[in-house]
């Protein structure tokens, strides 16, 4: 069976969107009556606040100011902060509340990628309304808070943020063209002629380029984003001739930052787990004249920062954040001395290209502690903290593996309280992702508080399709090999299984974004081990993935790097045999469903989720429900601590509802 029954929810029409309306309000009967509800968001609200502050905070010192993205003094929304003294709480230089008044519009607005001037004097960033995917770059004077005659269109996040000139006359801000063709499109601030070029290249498959600017303003180099840094082409800045700068054959990623402006330093992942090379730009297509810095090890390299007359190098090292210093020439200086099972998104996912900051300062957590600021003593390794996090106590954390269905260790975290009876099979939930070169890190537990405080054990599992452990686990899963990140999950499943963790009846999966897939797929492949699934901001078809509409050839092109391209036989045979949309069966017991989408998020749109939600609903001959949640003025997730607290609190009642969790007050 397929969803093809269901083709008429596609359409936007007064029909479809009656229906989709009748189904929101159902879903939000079953789980807003919850006891404890209330307490729940309320509980939840914070945490989330404190994860997505800690996320984006990125403090950066720039002619001797620090900037970084905070909450406005009400702490009703973001705010961008500018101090003269690091430890100074700062004085708002933007607030996201007074653009939504200055709009009208009563849509949250949300802030992204501050990127100061070298000079320190100008601020530009990114703003977007409710969820939009789309948003502009503005620019404002730092002193007078005065906003310039800026208003530059982008799509919001993936790393499209601006890269100045040394002499702040101006920035390079990536794009597409009417085409499709990626494009850098210089915006001057203070005179001067603005240009757009096209970038020659660029595969379709990377959904968007960031500029790095040489020290001296030269050259730019562009580099692919936001899953796989590939130092592509350069340009002279004075012409906008590119050239080749990474070798035509060159396969896996090659992306660091500037020392000179003949000499670029990277990390080359032409070894599996990433080593450091110091790249002449004169003959930057000839490995033959690339100077190793610091050879490959167990070390998983994620990010390279030239720091004064230090390297930086940020890495995995089982999971865990490892940074270390060395010095130009690649000799060891420090290794950080963070608490063990720490987690940066921030310096491993969100930021693993550099922007210029006179200091190294970085937020890191563990399940067990929140985001932690601290700044980087590279000379040392010392850490200072610059704002503690909170902590967790009495929760055991313990690492296990799984063995693949072909053979492969597959590592899970179970987290519990620690004083739960584990003599007996409890309440469990499973999350991971497995896929776009992105690792799932060991962060705050946070809003899932109450669920290990109620009894619930938590299960965070590092599937193939990750960049865990380098460029192996994340090739070993993706396009032909997809199929392996699913079976990693049902290994984890039967695993706990096996251990007398959980049995099928107490075990719940939440997935988002390419987790949702993987959650769609755990619905579809894998009934008989779930009691209770929950895809938010899924991935539901892959053959037919995102409908016409600004951006979509670009999320299309990303798809096609992971999951392949299904106007391609030999991809689309593939790809059918798991596309939850193709996968429905009549006559199925099929776990209790909840799926939650965003009505402004062009890569997961709410037209599979529909489809997906009414085809289960008629397949399945078990009696659990199988509910879909569609948010108004959210795109892939919010950044609203309210809306996302309220997000995560339905999908959680869900989960506790179904399993038989109560809710237990905080004491």
């Amino acid at each position: 069976m397929t969803t093809d029954a269901y083709t008429w929810l596609n359409a936007d029409t007064e029909e479809v969107q009656a229906w989709q309306e009748q189904q929101v309000s159902k879903a939000m009967g079953a789980v807003r009556d919850f006891p404890g509800f209330a307490e729940l968001v309320e509980e939840i609200a914070p945490l989330m606040a404190g994860q997505l502050a800690g996320a984006l905070a990125e403090r950066r010192k720039v002619a001797g100011r620090w900037f970084w993205l905070d909450r406005n003094e009400e702490g009703t929304a973001q705010a961008i902060r500018v101090a003269e003294d690091r430890d100074a709480p700062g004085q708002v230089l933007v607030d996201a509340a007074a653009l939504t008044a200055e709009r009208g519009d009563d849509r949250a607005t949300t802030l992204i990628y501050p990127e100061p001037s070298p000079d320190g004097r100008l601020l530009a960033f990114s703003a977007a309304a409710g969820g939009d995917p789309f948003g502009q770059f503005l620019v404002v004077e730092v002193d007078s808070g005065a906003r310039l005659p800026v208003a530059v269109p982008a799509m919001q996040g993936n790393l499209i943020r601006p890269a100045w000139l040394p002499d702040s006359t101006g920035f390079f801000l990536a794009g597409r063209g009417e085409t499709g063709e990626h494009t850098l499109r210089f915006v001057p601030v203070t005179g001067g002629q603005e240009a757009t070029w096209a970038v020659p290249g660029i595969p379709p498959t990377s959904l968007a380029v960031v500029p790095q600017v040489s020290p001296g303003g030269g050259r730019v180099l562009v580099v692919t984003a936001p899953h796989e840094h590939l130092a592509t082409m350069i340009a002279d800045t004075g012409t906008g001739e590119f050239r080749r700068f990474a070798p035509e054959d060159f396969h896996g990623e090659l992306y660091g930052d500037w020392l000179d402006e003949q000499t670029y330093l990277a990390i080359s992942t032409d070894t599996p787990r990433g080593r450091v090379v110091r790249i002449p730009v004169a003959t930057s297509t000839d490995p033959a004249t690339w100077q190793e810095l610091i050879p490959a090890s167990d070390l998983v390299l994620r990010s390279l920062y030239r720091l004064g007359e230090h390297l930086v190098v940020t890495a995995l090292n089982d999971v865990s954040l490892d940074i270390r210093s060395y010095t130009l020439d690649g000799a060891p200086v420090a290794t950080a001395a963070l608490p063990l099972a720490s987690a940066s998104m921030q310096l491993t996912i969100l930021s693993r290209l550099p922007s210029g900051t006179e200091a190294f300062a970085f937020s890191a957590s563990s399940f067990t502690t929140a985001d932690t600021t601290y700044e980087l003593h590279p000379e040392t390794g010392a850490l200072d903290v610059l704002a503690p996090g909170a902590s967790l106590d009495d929760i055991t954390v313990e690492q296990h593996f799984a063995t693949s269905a072909d053979g492969t260790r597959v590592p899970y975290y179970l987290l519990a309280r620690t004083d739960l009876d584990r003599t007996e099979a409890q309440p469990t939930l499973v999350s991971a992702y497995g896929g776009f070169n992105i690792p799932k890190l060991p962060t705050f537990l946070g809003a899932l508080t109450p669920w290990l405080r109620s009894g619930g054990i938590y299960v965070h599992a590092n599937l193939r399709g990750g960049s865990e452990y380098g460029r192996e686990w994340y090739e070993s899963a993706r396009r032909q090999h997809k199929q392996n990140t699913f079976d990693d999950l049902h290994a984890v499943a039967e695993d706990l299984v096996r251990r007398n963790i959980a049995t099928p009846e107490t075990l719940a999966f939440q997935g988002s974004s390419n987790g949702g897939l993987l959650a769609g797929v755990a619905v579809t492949q894998q009934p008989e081990l779930w009691r209770a699934v929950v895809p938010t901001m899924p991935v539901l078809d892959v053959l037919t993935p995102v409908p016409d509409g600004p951006g979509a050839e670009m999320i299309r092109s990303v798809y096609e790097l992971d999951y392949g391209n299904p106007a391609a036989p030999a991809d689309a045979e593939v790809m059918a045999r798991y596309s939850p949309c193709q996968n429905i069966r009549p006559g199925v017991r099929y776990p209790a469903v909840f799926v939650v989408v965003g009505n402004s998020d062009i890569g997961c749109p709410p037209q599979q989720a529909r489809r997906f939600v009414a085809a289960l609903r008629e397949a399945s001959s078990s009696a659990h429900p199988v509910l879909l949640r569609v948010w108004t003025a959210v795109g892939h997730g919010s950044l609203d601590p309210r809306i996302a607290a309220e997000l995560q609190a339905e999908w959680l009642a869900f989960v506790m509802r179904e399993l038989g969790v109560e809710l237990v007050p905080r004491g």
